[in-house]
């Protein structure tokens, strides 16, 4: 469903034949087909199944992916965080190019930076600019970015889209700019205006 390939054909299949019968045989009616779409559903990576017969009497399975939007690391190691919120493990067969947190994701904080991060993962130009994000102990953030070597003080989870304009208004701005540069912090914190010190 996406580019993101944490689950393969083969891994689907291995998961099927995990919960088939033991019987050189398999009729199809001895099949519960919703006891393999739970089995499936039980893999950590995968947000939704589907199995059905075909009319040809073919075993099909349709298997939605979640979708990463952010790496955690944490002093206990790491993980992603999914488009709903949820928990997802690191993969040994692939490596999503999202923006990695740092601090304390914690239940009171969770919502709302889930929702940002998938407005930074639905915004083209956010989703190749934003590589970091730090959680500062009194819940601001601070954005790291992959162009210029400025600090962004992105302040509280509050008037997400509207700070995120600001940031691109200022960067269409200043594009002819050659002072932008010299930047070292960039303060969002303010929705009426992005404060910029050298």
């Amino acid at each position: 469903s996406n580019n993101n390939h944490f689950i393969t054909q083969e891994m689907v299949n291995n998961l099927l034949i995990q919960n088939f019968p033991r019987a050189s045989k398999v009729f199809k009616d001895d099949l519960d087909l919703n006891k393999l779409e739970n089995e499936l559903q039980k893999n950590e990576m995968i947000a939704s199944s589907q199995v059905y017969f075909d009319v040809n009497g073919v075993l099909n399975a349709e298997v939605v992916q979640k979708t990463a939007i952010a790496r955690v690391l944490t002093g206990n190691g790491s993980y992603y965080i999914d488009s709903k919120g949820g928990k997802m493990p690191l993969s040994s067969h692939f490596s999503a190019h999202v923006p990695v947190v740092y601090g304390n994701v914690s239940s009171k904080n969770k919502e709302e930076l889930t929702r940002m991060l998938n407005v930074i993962y639905e915004d083209d130009f956010l989703k190749k600019s934003i590589t970091g994000i730090k959680i500062n102990p009194d819940q601001s953030l601070n954005l790291t970015i992959r162009e210029y070597d400025f600090d962004v003080e992105f302040g509280r989870l509050t008037e997400v889209e509207k700070k995120f304009d600001n940031y691109k208004a200022f960067l269409q701005y200043s594009q002819n700019d050659t002072i932008i540069n010299y930047y070292k912090h960039v303060n969002l914190r303010f929705t009426e205006q992005v404060i910029c010190t050298k």
